[in-house]
């Protein structure tokens, strides 16, 4: 059966009216065919005012995330059968990564499964047993502290696209014999996404970006140096 002018604004008023789109309401300006051959155009301009709002209206669940980096540190083996003691500490305020976006943006909140020092301590140690500490050599033990002072989750909706922005901190200080090193290791990650990443996505994009820093401190060839000299 033809749709009319009236008919249709009133099913398209009633669909937003009835999902909050308040600014639909205030805003919309459809200008609609009345004769009978622009029927089918009308109910097309319908489904995709439905469609569209649909989309924008998407809540999102919370996620939590597993976290194990993983790294294959190139260069030199520094260590030289060097003794370390790794300790790690976490230092951020909260351990909510970030929202998710969506509708309900303060509740899609993204956590982290696991405890985020015990992975990054164990990825280190095998980082450096790669590099050749190992404990076998007589020279001087170091004690390597990280401090993690920030891992965020930012998400953007823009264009039905979603843009995921990613930042890990890290403070690594090394001592030696009352001697220190400190070094400073930032690393961002800007990801663009057709829909929502699920869980396995955000894991992954997160593991890599902790991956990658944790990589960053173990090749600084300043750390390098500061072991071998001391």
């Amino acid at each position: 059966m033809p749709l009319n002018r009236a008919q249709a604004n009133a099913e398209i008023r009633a669909y937003h009216l009835a999902t909050g789109n308040l600014w639909f309401l205030l805003n919309s300006n459809i200008k609609m065919v009345t004769d009978s051959t622009g029927d089918i155009m009308l109910r097309l301009l319908i489904t995709l005012t439905l469609s569209l709002g649909l989309i924008s209206a998407c809540a999102l669940s919370p996620q939590v995330v597993d976290i194990y980096p993983q790294v294959k540190v190139s260069g030199p083996a520094y260590g030289q059968g060097r003794q370390v003691d790794v300790q790690v500490v976490d230092k951020r305020d909260s351990q909510i990564l970030g929202s998710r976006g969506g509708v309900y943006d303060s509740s899609s909140t993204i956590t982290i499964n696991n405890n985020l020092q015990s992975a990054v301590l164990a990825t280190t140690q095998d980082g450096l047993k790669q590099l050749g500490f190992n404990g076998n050599s007589g020279a001087q033990p170091a004690t390597m502290v990280i401090t993690i002072n920030q891992l965020t989750y930012d998400t953007k909706q823009k264009n039905l696209l979603y843009y995921v922005d990613l930042e890990a901190s890290m403070n690594v200080t090394t001592t030696i014999a009352g001697n220190v090193h400190t070094g400073n290791y930032k690393t961002q990650g800007n990801h663009q996404f057709g829909q929502a990443p699920d869980a396995a996505k955000n894991a992954s994009i997160l593991n890599k970006l902790i991956s990658d820093t944790i990589d960053r401190a173990l090749s600084d060839n300043n750390l390098a140096k500061f072991i071998l000299n001391n």
